[in-house]
């Protein structure tokens, strides 16, 4: 038998980047204050978020590098938002629906 690994799809790989990502409270509190919100500073974020700006920065940081929020810096600040919000929104919203079918199901069983 070989049991050597065998290279990941690339879009299997990054799917499952991504739901790491939004399996992180933080990162999924962002992701849902910004789609819900729009564009925002990280000022207003961090105190959405109840986390420190440098926690926030670090978490914005993963969430950029997985193509999930861009940023623009302006003179007021850099200004962060959804890159893909659409997209997004809608992956939030087949996970919200799942989740509220599943605890609706976990409670008709007992």
């Amino acid at each position: 038998m070989d049991f050597s690994k065998k290279p990941m799809v690339e879009i299997i790989y990054r799917q499952s980047r991504i739901a790491k990502a939004l399996g992180q409270p933080a990162k999924y509190s962002i992701i849902d204050f910004l789609l819900n919100s729009g564009p925002t500073s990280l000022d207003r974020l961090s105190k959405a978020i109840h986390r420190s700006k440098t926690t926030t920065c670090y978490h914005l940081s993963k969430l950029k590098s997985l193509e999930l929020v861009r940023y623009e810096t302006k003179t007021s600040g850099v200004i962060y938002w959804i890159k893909y919000e659409p997209e997004l929104r809608g992956i939030i919203q087949a996970l919200e629906s799942y989740i509220k079918r599943a605890m609706k199901n976990i409670g008709s069983e007992t």
